[in-house]
């Protein structure tokens, strides 16, 4: 029976569970797969379905997640009839490296430089997500022990997990050291409880949005169910996927610091500008002159702000990272008005290991995020928020400033921090401070879609 939510008849356990709730598992394995025989792999994609972590299993805490999806290529190299492919999004059929341009994938971030197998056609991702090392470990070696007979090939698989503390304990920080995984929609129907300023201020304090912002088939926030591809019984309760692989230049992000401020004090709140957070998470829209790291700890206050109050920018600046991302109520005009339309529900961890804090160098090491952002349309979420709220300041007035921290700066960017009572300040010469370093758009199905594989006739198979 369907499980019954305050979203009405959605179906929490048909739908795949990183679709409407953040992971918080501290390792994964991100396989990416290729598809070698068609009838085979939709067989074991139809097979591995009841092994999908779904939202309803989430319920019970698991200490491991298998998650599928499959990007338009691979949906067509297992056979999908091509008048369900040429149904779906031009930009999920075209594909992430294509887009390069509208996502200002340039220069060092162009795909040409991707990292294999980003470099050429990826089919299929599989997530292996745990809560230790062990766990995961051997379901990947068991993932991958099962494709050799079954039609699928691996192209390539990334280890990410949390970053030690000095302690050595993992913990929810990214490799420029700031807290990571704060700010997340809260999506109703999900199980997760609404905190403050997860969703959208309504009447005095904040409500979840519509699951058709994330799932396919569910009303959105307009109250519109958008078309489906074709059939229903392939896209409906699906998501899309946008997997992201950033390169963090750690020592040039330092190393900028260190020649645009006066002393540490300053570092400090010069990159607490920049990221719109203090290194603990506390955001400088509660706490703008100094960190507050039990502020941070605090999940009913750290989130809880709209930006109302600060129109100027003066405590957080407008064009801050974490602003741009999620700019709240902190924008005037028609761009204020539809926000709540762009968010994305981030999942992914780091990869590679911490530049230590003493090194006077870069040492050349891969290091950096895996970003899986979950959202419903493609374009309307995370390539407007790629194209104009990281790269483009017009939007909030800010002219040709791009995201200080992942927007696609050359050596020749701005950030710009108002004060009160001061003339603003203005860093100039800033470089690109992550670099893409692959990536693709993925379709991730329903359970029962899912299953629907292993029963369509081989004879569809391309």
């Amino acid at each position: 029976m369907a499980a019954q939510s305050a979203a009405g008849d959605l179906d929490r356990n048909d739908i795949q569970g990183m679709a409407m709730r953040p992971y918080r598992f501290p390792v994964a394995h991100y396989h990416l797969l290729n598809v070698s025989d068609p009838a085979r792999a939709r067989r074991w994609f139809g097979g591995v379905a009841g092994r999908c972590t779904t939202v309803a299993n989430l319920d019970a805490s698991p200490s491991l997640a298998f998650n599928l999806a499959l990007s338009w290529q691979g949906l067509s190299a297992i056979g999908t009839p091509e008048p369900s492919l040429s149904s779906f999004p031009q930009e999920f059929q075209q594909g992430m490296a294509a887009r390069a341009d509208r996502l200002g994938d340039a220069g060092d971030s162009a795909p040409a430089r991707w990292d294999a197998p980003f470099n050429n056609t990826v089919h299929a991702l599989v997530v292996v997500s745990a809560m230790t090392s062990a766990d995961r470990d051997a379901a990947s070696t068991a993932l991958l022990s099962d494709l050799r007979d079954n039609g699928l090939t691996a192209a390539g698989t990334i280890d990410a997990k949390l970053l030690p503390a000095p302690d050595g304990r993992p913990v929810p920080v990214e490799h420029f050291g700031y807290r990571d995984g704060i700010t997340q929609p809260a999506i109703e129907g999900s199980g997760e409880p609404v905190l403050p300023g997860a969703g959208i201020p309504d009447a005095g304090g904040w409500r979840a949005l519509k699951a058709g912002e994330f799932v396919l088939g569910r009303p959105d926030e307009t109250g519109a169910i958008p078309d489906l591809p074709t059939p229903a019984s392939l896209s409906a309760n699906g998501s899309f996927v946008v997997l992201r692989k950033l390169h963090q230049h750690v020592w040039a992000f330092r190393d900028f610091l260190k020649y645009s401020t006066t002393d540490e004090a300053d570092v400090a709140l010069v990159a607490a500008k920049m990221m719109g957070r203090w290194q603990s998470g506390a955001p400088l829209a509660l706490t703008a002159e100094h960190d507050d790291p039990a502020l941070a700890g605090d999940p009913k206050r750290n989130n809880d702000f709209t930006y109302l109050d600060d129109l100027k920018g003066t405590s957080c600046p407008i064009g801050a990272h974490v602003r741009r991302l999620n700019p709240r109520s902190g924008l005037t005009g028609p761009n204020g008005a539809s926000v709540h339309r762009h968010r994305l529900l981030r999942q992914g961890l780091p990869y590679g290991s911490r530049l230590p804090a003493d090194a006077a160098a870069d040492d050349g090491a891969e290091r950096g995020a895996i970003m899986l952002l979950v959202n419903a349309d493609i374009a309307r979420q995370f390539e407007f928020v790629q194209k104009v709220w990281i790269n483009d300041g017009d939007f909030a007035g800010l002219g040709n400033d791009k995201d200080p921290m992942i927007g696609g700066n050359d050596g020749s960017g701005t950030f710009t921090i108002p004060r009160v009572g001061a003339p603003r300040r203005r860093l100039a010469g800033l470089p690109a401070f992550v670099s893409t370093r692959g990536g693709e758009y993925f379709f991730l199905p329903g359970i029962a879609a899912l299953r629907s594989f292993a029963d369509a006739p081989a004879a569809t198979a391309s």
